[in-house]
């Protein structure tokens, strides 16, 4: 698992995840991640169009996240999922607190 901090400006911070997200992906990223959030005054873009697989410890670091920026009023939004994935978020109930979208533009529109 990889994390690349893409863009960061005064209203997002655009963050591009690829590989596994799974125990050992999370324990890779994890603290950084949080760390992003906890110091950001920003909302948050997470690309997730290169991660091919997220299973339960991602999905927690995701909604974790997703409620500490929340609660300091700053959003997520996943950019762009694999179908896998975006299927993950959908049925996990994820995609209710973290919105989905397929371009940067319609990510912007829920912001």
């Amino acid at each position: 698992m990889e994390m690349k901090v893409v863009r960061g400006d005064a209203r997002l911070t655009r963050i591009a995840l690829s590989g596994i997200l799974d125990l050992e992906g999370e324990s890779k990223i994890g603290n950084e991640f949080r760390h992003l959030a906890d110091s950001s005054k920003t909302h948050f873009l997470v690309d997730m169009s290169q991660v091919s697989y997220l299973a339960s410890l991602g999905i927690r670091l995701l909604f974790t996240t997703a409620k500490s920026l929340a609660s300091s009023g700053k959003k997520m939004i996943v950019l762009s999922p694999q179908p896998m994935v975006e299927e993950t978020l959908m049925t996990s109930g994820t995609a209710r607190l973290i919105p989905i979208a397929h371009d940067e533009d319609e990510a912007l529109r829920f912001l």
